[in-house]
């Protein structure tokens, strides 16, 4: 890898008949203005339109992919194979980044040489973009993020050389391909959670996580916890309230304190694309780089 390509972050966007949401997620990079950014869609042969939203953000683009896959996994993989930067990511073409998620991740790399994956906090969004809740993994040690996957996908990026060392997703994964790649992370260098809301996930009745997280999700799970020896724990297993009490003390905790939509927004019911608008100028971009917490 290049020394001018170290600090390039790549990110790969997968999507399938998400049209209705995919320039909202496209937006939301292009947005960030950042100058070494490379954005790779890859998309599974979508039939509702996601061509022409495609089209819109061409010019911002540098890899589109359109045609049949084996899946989510599967466009990872080859979405990776074409990243030339040295930060790797993934924006599930539902979900959205923040105006200074981009810039976070840089700076948390670039002061630390050490580390292999970072991660924050997230926003969750509806399917019109309303903010609904707010997910906070502050309280939680990374042990137990290992067990119980909190972590919020949408907020984790990597360096190439980690991926590549722990050997990249697993195509066989339908839905807990982030964790099974989290936890080989985990292991391989230092991770560092940063106190910030770096994403916004979007919750609607055709997602994966409303539709076959229960089934095909729940059986991903079991197989990466069986692969790396992690204890599969039975519901009321103290680990497992523990990780549930974690979260949801920290979420709570973090929707008391006060409400400053370009720095810290708090509350619910506001359009997460506000966040944005607020952000156009450089003064409210400058505040909004600040901490979370």
């Amino acid at each position: 890898m290049s020394l001018a390509h170290a600090q390039r972050i790549s990110v790969v966007v997968p999507s399938f008949n998400q049209a209705r949401w995919l320039g909202d997620t496209l937006a939301s990079l292009v947005a960030q203005r950042d100058s070494d950014l490379e954005i790779i869609v890859m998309d599974g042969g979508s039939t509702d339109g996601s061509d022409n939203v495609i089209a819109q953000f061409s010019k911002h683009l540098a890899h589109v992919e359109q045609g049949p896959d084996e899946g989510q996994s599967d466009a990872l993989v080859r979405g990776f194979r074409h990243a030339t930067g040295g930060i790797l990511a993934w924006l599930n073409s539902d979900d959205m980044h923040l105006p200074w998620t981009l810039a976070t991740w840089r700076e948390a790399f670039a002061t630390d040489a050490s580390i292999a994956l970072v991660h924050g906090d997230r926003i969750v969004i509806d399917e019109h973009a309303r903010v609904i809740d707010y997910r906070s993994v502050r309280w939680m040690p990374h042990w137990l993020l290992a067990r119980m996957p909190w972590f919020a996908q949408e907020t984790f990026a990597f360096r190439r050389e980690a991926y590549d060392a722990v050997g990249g997703i697993d195509r066989e994964m339908r839905f807990a391909m982030d964790y099974d790649l989290f936890v080989r992370l985990l292991s391989h260098g230092r991770t560092r959670y940063i106190p910030r809301l770096l994403g916004a996930f979007r919750w609607h009745r055709a997602s994966k996580s409303a539709t076959i997280q229960g089934s095909i999700g729940a059986a991903d799970m079991r197989a990466v916890r069986a692969r790396y020896g992690l204890p599969e724990w039975p519901r009321f297993h103290p680990g497992r309230v523990a990780a549930s009490a974690a979260v949801r003390a920290g979420s709570a905790a973090y929707r008391v304190l006060p409400h400053d939509a370009a720095r810290r927004p708090t509350r619910c019911g506001f359009d997460v694309r506000d966040l944005f608008r607020l952000a156009s100028s450089s003064e409210a971009r400058a505040r909004s780089l600040g901490e979370m917490w």
